[in-house]
């Protein structure tokens, strides 16, 4: 009989697994975008349950915040009228890819199962949301601040393009 944590990291899992299978095989761009901040939640529950709730937190306020945001105003920006991509019509690309996926997951597989895991009891360092704080704003400054520069960049880029696409100046 399964523990309730071995439960609830296999409706974790199968949530991930749904979320992504929802973003790779839908035809509809919305319903990808759905299926992508369903994966990203099912990967933020999957922290939790490695007991890492700052990542967790990172990974929904970064990821599913803000990252699906600004997908779904670029999807805004596009347009609702988009052609599907010609690529993906043939069902031999479609199967090609399927092989190569298969083949991915199997050498993935025998990697996590032949490698060799380190086991030890001795007590793990305890990783706080002050001591991530004190490495950002100490020992890591620049590049802390030279990252928001880059963001508000493309935040202007972005804008930019968009203007100079409507003609605009």
């Amino acid at each position: 009989m399964m523990s309730l944590p071995e439960i609830i990291f296999l409706l974790v899992m199968f949530l991930t697994m749904v979320g992504a299978l929802i973003t790779v095989l839908s035809g509809s761009i919305i319903y990808a975008l759905i299926g992508l901040v369903t994966t990203m939640f099912g990967i933020a529950g999957l922290y939790l349950y490695l007991n890492a709730p700052f990542i967790a937190m990172m990974q929904i306020l970064i990821y599913v915040g803000a990252i699906s945001i600004l997908i779904a105003f670029a999807i805004m920006l596009a347009g609702p009228h988009y052609k599907r991509p010609k690529e993906w019509t043939t069902p031999v690309k479609f199967a090609v890819s399927f092989i190569v996926s298969i083949i991915s997951f199997i050498v993935l597989f025998r990697v996590v199962m032949n490698a060799q895991w380190m086991h030890t009891k001795a007590k793990a360092f305890c990783i706080t949301t002050e001591n991530i704080g004190r490495v950002l704003f100490d020992k890591l400054m620049l590049p802390f601040e030279l990252i928001s520069l880059l963001i508000v960049v493309s935040i202007i880029g972005s804008i930019m393009l968009a203007l100079i696409a409507k003609g605009e100046k």
